[in-house]
């Protein structure tokens, strides 16, 4: 998928970081994994969940439950 257009934002507490919500954003992505304890804090951006890579396998082994 190529991603174009993103999505001008000044949401992530270190800007540098915003590019990683436009794409998730864009992408209509699910989860973005990240250990960035900043970025973590804002735990959701839009149909987004920011969570940790241990968060993000546990979510996964649920689903397979």
């Amino acid at each position: 998928m190529v991603l174009k257009n993103l999505p001008k934002l000044d949401v992530a507490p270190d800007p540098d970081d915003n590019y990683l919500l436009a794409l998730a954003e864009a992408g209509e992505v699910q989860f973005l994994n990240t250990g960035d304890k900043p970025l973590l804090g804002l735990k959701r951006h839009k149909s987004t969940q920011i969570v940790t890579p241990a968060a993000l396998l546990e979510l996964l082994n649920e689903g397979h439950k």
